[in-house]
């Protein structure tokens, strides 16, 4: 029964969602950019997930989200990298898997990080740096740990603009470059050796995000803050579902609230995957919907399991009918009970 459901749900070509959110224990000796940069992402990173400001205190003990799951691109290359502005971070393919997440930092506001379809256009080690006019420095900066493009360098086909290392790694994460794109040094270097002149490079500015975990077959929304005042992040997840068939499927309190913490967590929007143990026999996994605080199954899962026909409220899920499970189970249930997760049925 889910993969009937998964194959209409990855009929509507939503990006795929992977990793899971982490839970971690840290200490008074612990900050964010600690934290962030031994599990391979930045600062704001964090401090959005967990709601904490952006900040290099220490941290209070506890527990702390870690923000591992992620909706990947749409339509993302064969070979090639793509950069979400307001995410933070950029995306390596090859050989059409996705490679590797790297954190960076990107343009303040004002000297905005271009959008658009690039190529990596050069390579070079220990670079050295010839201060524009705005920077207000003498020049040229010999490599070093004065140099502030770091140790690599990779020039883009739009000439000026570059992905680098930094003297200045805790900057990760900020929009706080004149417009290039910055690098933790271990990053860079990673992804130095992975790449090659004339490697696609698309930047994007894609502050929502809605994506499909093709395992549980659920629906998963992110949010980032809109770093360039660009976007109406309600309207365009509105949008988006729209464009999905997803509209009607949406609790709207729930949608409010992702958008509103723009916590840039892929949270669960629509969709959960079930445990159904039916006379105590072995357990079956099935897609409902949990919607205004009704639950929806399948119609196939009735007729397959109970041989009944769909009847009452009905909810069109790609070409699916998902029907409220309330009446449907009074019909062909002796009992039944519904908790975290798990529908237990008795005939």
């Amino acid at each position: 029964m889910l993969a009937v459901l998964l194959a209409v749900l990855l009929s509507l070509g939503l990006p795929e969602v992977t990793g899971e959110d982490l839970k971690v224990t840290v200490t008074g000796r612990d900050n964010l950019y600690s934290v962030a940069r031994a599990h391979g992402l930045a600062l704001e990173h964090l401090a959005f997930a967990n709601r904490l400001p952006v900040s290099l205190a220490p941290l209070k003990a506890g527990e702390l989200v870690v923000p591992e799951r992620r909706i990947q691109p749409a339509d993302p290359p064969s070979d090639g990298l793509v950069l979400n502005l307001p995410e933070r971070g950029v995306y390596l393919y090859l050989q059409g898997a996705l490679v590797q997440f790297y954190p960076v930092a990107i343009g303040m506001p004002g000297w905005n990080t271009p959008v658009g379809d690039f190529t990596i256009a050069t390579r070079e080690v220990d670079p050295t740096w010839d201060p524009p006019a705005w920077a207000g420095v003498a020049g040229p900066v010999e490599p070093g740990p004065d140099n502030p493009l770091g140790d690599r360098w990779l020039g883009l086909s739009r000439r000026g603009y570059g992905m680098h290392g930094t003297n200045r790694p805790d900057s990760i994460g900020g929009a706080v470059s004149h417009g290039c794109i910055r690098m933790y040094p271990e990053s860079i270097r990673d992804l130095f050796g992975r790449v090659q002149v004339g490697m696609p490079l698309r930047i994007e500015y894609e502050p929502v995000k809605l994506g499909l975990d093709p395992t549980s077959g659920r629906i998963f929304l992110a949010v980032f803050p809109d770093v360039y005042g660009r976007s109406a992040l309600l309207a365009r997840a509105g949008d988006l579902l729209e464009k999905a068939g997803l509209a009607s499927l949406t609790d709207p309190a729930r949608l409010r609230a992702i958008v509103a913490a723009a916590s840039g967590r892929a949270e669960p929007l629509i969709g959960e995957q079930l445990q159904v143990v039916i006379d105590q026999g072995p357990p079956l996994t099935t897609l409902g919907l949990l919607l205004k605080g009704r639950l929806y199954l399948s119609a196939t899962f009735f007729s397959e399991h109970f041989s009944i026909a769909p009847e009452g409220v009905t909810l069109s899920f790609g070409d699916q009918t998902m029907v409220a499970a309330a009446p449907m189970l009074a019909r062909c249930a002796r009992a039944y009970r519904y908790e975290a997760g798990q529908l237990t049925i008795e005939r």
